[in-house]
């Protein structure tokens, strides 16, 4: 049998598969983050000057998101501001403003610019004046969560506006909009600013206000670099220093923009951290068992902790230990914290039921015994009750009863002026007693025998054991 050898490959033929296969690739890869196919550039910058306008109609749909957005906010309803934030046509003028950076337009961006500090200057009117007279005033989570503004709203407006602008060129995904207009939160930050102003705290309303901005700016500065690199037309520099300026002016503003983020990220980057420590430490010091009792823990102050708080179910956990959980404190990196308060609390998380059940089914006997004691020291303080009560009755100073007795003893004592009941400290400097009854009657030559009568019918009708009569003459 003979065999036929393969003749060998042809290397110019390798050579053309090679470079066939990298343009593909290349064109592959060129069509994927093709931002121009399916763009018409004059159609887009028309839609943009066309809606960033805040007059007429969309004033009225501006001023009605900020309410909707309002009240979401004050009532802690993210559903709401979501909607009001649907509605909103906020996100025109500022891609208006990346719009003139980007072509150049000083006309188009002044325009954009006008309407886009009469949107801020309308928002702040109307939610300033709805928190200044809502009845509701509480500082919401979702409120609390626009006064911090991070490195990471950056990140989130810069995409947005990417999203955005290329939602707007290309008209067969322009539903993705109204999820831009969410995921930039551009108005509930514009609303908390107002909340800031209402209720006299500028620290608030600053810090909301920053986020709006830096929010808005990054989404701007997406829409220039998205349109400058899409190559829209430009209208002309006056010379070349003009366009270095303006790259120059955009990139320090950039700058200046994100310098507080980082510092504000910083910070609750370090909390973030802080709080990853802390759990740390309560999975490894009360492991088993004993992690059941740990209801929550807090470190205080906040800004600068030196003491952490822990709240936990009755004495399981208690200082005895406190040596030994500082010393994981300091195995978590948590050395700083000097301090630990343990405060016990007699209330149960439902989650742990079922867990510390079968902690306290023990408990029962010692609880049955302590009930059957409780029954018989009540009884036993019943019956002391009982027998001075005739007492009680008497100190009690009822005016009914008093005017009655008063009364039976004018019918039966005529010549009596006067008759007071009260209660007197009394001794004879042998024995002292206090809460002694005494009366005092103011009585002109008693018969012989009436006093004693007189004592004994006070005594009968208040039931009292003893009595003092003093009579004045």
């Amino acid at each position: 049998m003979t065999n036929k050898s393969q003749p060998p490959p042809n290397p110019e033929e390798q050579v053309s598969l090679t470079v066939s296969m990298k343009q593909y690739f290349f064109e592959l890869v060129r069509e994927i983050f093709d931002l121009d196919k399916g763009v018409n550039k004059k159609a887009t910058i028309k839609e943009i000057k066309s809606k960033q306008s805040m007059s007429g109609a969309n004033a009225w749909m501006l001023f009605c998101s900020i309410m909707i957005a309002s009240i979401g906010l004050n009532l802690d309803s993210q559903a709401v501001i979501i909607g009001a934030m649907l509605i909103s046509p906020l996100m025109s003028p500022i891609l208006g403003v990346g719009l003139g950076v980007a072509i150049n337009d000083k006309d188009a961006l002044n325009h954009a610019l006008m309407h886009f500090g009469a949107a801020i200057i309308i928002a702040l009117i109307a939610s300033t004046a709805y928190f200044w007279l809502t009845p509701l005033n509480d500082f919401t989570p979702q409120i609390e969560a626009r006064t911090e503004p991070t490195f990471l709203d950056v990140m989130i407006a810069i995409f947005g506006g990417i999203a955005g602008i290329i939602s707007i060129a290309r008209k067969d995904i322009s539903t993705t909009l109204p999820g831009v207009a969410i995921a930039t939160a551009l108005m509930p930050p514009l609303c908390v600013a107002g909340y800031g102003l209402a209720n006299g705290s500028l620290e608030i309303a600053s810090k909301a206000f920053y986020l709006f901005f830096l929010n808005s700016f990054f989404v701007a500065f997406a829409t220039y670099v998205i349109l400058t690199l899409m190559d829209f037309p430009q209208k002309m520099y006056a010379n070349k220093k003009d366009r270095r300026k303006n790259i120059i002016f955009v990139t320090i503003f950039s700058i200046l923009m994100l310098v507080p983020s980082f510092l504000i990220f910083k910070s609750v980057y370090q909390e973030y951290n802080q709080e990853q420590m802390l759990k740390k430490f309560i999975a490894t010091s009360f492991e088993g068992e004993a992690i059941n009792y740990v209801d929550g823990y807090k470190l205080i102050p906040p800004e600068n902790p030196n003491e952490l708080v822990l709240k936990v179910y009755g004495t399981y956990i208690n200082d005895d230990n406190i040596d030994t959980y500082k010393e994981g404190l300091k195995q978590v990196g948590l050395d700083y914290i000097t301090n630990i308060e343990i405060i016990s609390t007699s209330e149960i998380d439902l989650d742990n039921f079922d867990q510390l059940k079968t902690e306290l089914t023990g408990l029962d006997e010692k609880l049955n015994a302590q009930i059957n004691e409780l029954v018989e020291e009540r009884e036993t303080r019943e019956i002391i009750l009982e027998e001075i009560k005739s007492k009680d009755d008497f100190f009690v100073q009822d005016s009914a009863k008093f005017l009655q007795v008063s009364n039976d003893l004018k019918i039966f004592y005529p010549d009596i002026k006067e008759f007071s009941l009260s209660s007197s400290q009394y001794t004879d400097f042998t024995q002292q007693r206090k809460d002694l009854p005494t009366a005092i009657v103011d009585w002109t030559n008693p018969k012989k025998g009436e006093v004693k009568k007189l004592t004994n019918f006070v005594m009968n009708s208040y039931k009292l054991d003893t009595l003092k009569v003093v009579l004045v003459k």
